[in-house]
């Protein structure tokens, strides 16, 4: 405590000494000032007892028996000790600029008090205050009462310090709840945002606008940066009819081409091929000698025991494919539309359900588990890769179709992307309106070039025999297809190179070798990211309400650039996509809300 000792040197000079040599010695009053040992030779000795005012707590004015008469005596001179009772009287009555103090008038050496007619206009106030009797006779007594008078607020003091401090803790309790209040209505709008936009995610809305489909573009392309060579099993082998074919074979590629493709079959079959898929149709009539060729082969390799698979591209009488009637008991068939009809050319169907089955396609796209056979139909992919296995479950709530792998004679579960039913459709007419397709996602930006071998094999060698191409096929999937210009060309997304579309099914079959499958992250695992970017966007538009509006654009724009680059590494780490575009939007909607939130004033 700050103590201030006023007194006149020809008055009370050894009292107060006394008391301040007493006040030092104790640790709590040891800023205590007195002129005689606080103002040095060459001070400004009226700035600092100015000073010592302004920090005291509490001014002791020490009045002995000539007090009154040394006051009176320097009514028209300089009187430094009617200044700091001056002065201290008008911070007391709070007229300085400076917290109310307290002045403890004492009276020694039998002293009485003065008179208020007796004192000046400045020192009036005095006269009202209670004053302490110093008895030098009982001096311990006294010095005790004296630090106990000191140390004592004065009632009305005391009452308004409790005032005051009540005032300031029930406005903070006020702040605090009013700010509590607005932080948990922003926090419950975030995340009903967030539940708002789940629900958009859950049925594709913003994909109405291409924006689901441009973010998971952009997310596979940015995540193909600085990444290895695309990955390859080894399990497929493309045997490619192009240009140097026809050459070889001597004719332009048409349905007479069925004599080669018995060779092929044949060959194929003596190398050990697991399996040979034609990305090929067998509905036109044809030429009859390549007609019985191609048929002998194929009752060859079902005594082999070596699948062939064709593709489909119409629906046929029983809607399964449009196919000769020779060849159907002998051969096992696939849907061959490549992103045709699905509405991205990255997209492939993996299966559909046919449309006035006992099981209705509402139950299906409820997530029911749905008993495909005879309903459900293959894609060619799937096809080739189970050997023409019977599809037996398709689960949309676990995103699996589960198939039976004719060679190994097991099942197992293909993951998908996501099912769509048809509605209109134009390219591949297997497919009808009311269909339910299971759909599959390839990266357009990781195929591999499928230019060379072991990945690709001329056709005209393994028709001819060449030892060295029919060792490639052992054991493999062997796909057939058609490479030549203007036939089957699809143009995959910007900066990918145009491809063929067996091309895009040899990446399908590739990738259920290597049990690989671009799908959306779980929805619950989904709802509770966008749930944490509602409450984030909440969160830095709450802690940055008060700066500029640029360096809260800046903040958001941070965290939304941070959290496109997780999705990337995500996406590479483990082939999942998650929804950006819906995450983004929950990020700016909490920031909004957050901003809205906390400039209404709560009832």
């Amino acid at each position: 405590m700050r103590v201030f000792i006023s007194y006149r040197r020809d008055d009370s000079m050894v009292t107060a000494a006394l008391l301040y040599r007493e006040l030092a010695s104790r640790p709590e009053f040891a800023d205590a000032f007195m002129d005689i040992d606080d103002i040095g030779y060459g001070d400004d000795f009226v700035a600092a007892i100015d000073a010592a005012l302004q920090k005291a707590e509490v001014v002791v004015v020490v009045i002995g028996p000539r007090w009154a008469e040394m006051l009176q005596a320097r009514l028209r001179g300089d009187d430094w000790v009617r200044h700091e009772v001056a002065t201290a009287l008008r911070s007391r009555d709070g007229d300085a600029a400076r917290a109310p103090l307290r002045v403890l008038p004492v009276l020694i050496g039998g002293a009485a008090p003065p008179p208020e007619n007796a004192l000046p206009a400045d020192l009036a106030p005095l006269a009202r205050l209670g004053m302490l009797k110093f008895d030098e006779r009982a001096l311990k007594a006294s010095l005790n009462t004296l630090l106990e008078a000191i140390q004592e607020e004065d009632f009305e003091g005391k009452v308004r310090r409790l005032q005051e401090e009540q005032r300031r803790r029930e406005e903070e309790r006020r702040r605090l709840d009013e700010e509590r209040t607005r932080r948990t209505r922003a926090r419950l709008a975030s995340v009903a945002a967030a539940f708002g936009l789940f629900f958009l995610a859950w049925f594709g809305a913003f994909d109405f606008f291409g924006l689901d489909v441009r973010f998971a573009r952009a997310t596979m392309l940015l995540a193909r940066i600085a990444a290895a060579e695309p990955a390859w099993s080894g399990e497929v082998v493309l045997v490619g009819i192009d240009e140097a074919s026809e050459r070889a074979i001597g004719r332009r590629f048409d349905a007479s081409w069925r004599a080669e493709h018995a060779k092929l079959i044949d060959h194929a079959a003596a190398a050990d091929a697991r399996t040979v898929a034609f990305d090929l149709v067998l509905e036109d009539p044809g030429v009859e000698v390549a007609n019985a060729a191609l048929q002998r082969s194929l009752e060859a390799a079902a005594r082999e025991k070596m699948p062939v698979v064709v593709g489909v591209q119409n629906p046929g009488g029983d809607g399964t494919g449009a196919m000769l009637a020779p060849f159907a008991p002998l051969v096992r068939s696939g849907i061959a539309c490549a992103g045709l009809g699905l509405d991205r050319i990255d997209s492939m169907a993996l299966a559909i359900r046919r449309v006035g089955t006992a099981s209705s396609a509402a139950s299906s796209a409820a997530g029911d588990a749905v008993r495909s056979h005879p309903t459900f139909v293959p894609s060619l992919a799937l096809a080739a890769y189970s050997g023409g296995g019977r599809i037996s479950l398709i689960d949309e709530r676990q995103q699996t179709v589960t198939v039976r792998l004719r060679p190994q004679r097991k099942t197992e579960e293909i993951r998908y992307h996501h099912a769509k039913t048809i509605g209109s459709q134009s390219g591949c007419e297997v497919l009808q309106r009311g269909d339910r397709v299971v759909v599959q996602s390839i990266d357009p930006y990781s195929l591999p070039p499928l230019r060379t071998a072991p990945q690709r094999v001329a056709y005209e060698r393994v028709v001819a025999g060449d030892p060295d191409a029919l060792a490639l096929l052992k054991d493999r999937i062997v796909l057939v297809g058609v490479l030549l210009p203007g036939r089957d060309q699809l143009q995959l997304p910007w900066p990918a190179a145009e491809r063929w579309g067996v091309e895009l099914f040899a990446a399908q079959i590739d990738a259920m070798t290597r049990t690989v499958s671009i799908r959306p992250i779980h929805p619950i695992a989904e709802l509770a990211l966008l749930c944490a970017a509602a409450l984030l966007g909440a969160y830095t538009g709450h802690r940055l309400r008060d700066r500029r509006r640029a360096l809260r654009i800046a903040a958001l724009t941070a965290i939304a650039l941070a959290w496109i680059a997780v999705s990337i590494a995500y996406y590479r780490i483990d082939q999942r996509l998650i929804g950006v575009p819906y995450d983004i939007a929950a990020l700016a909607l909490g920031a909004w809300l957050a901003n809205r939130t906390w400039r209404r004033t709560p009832p």
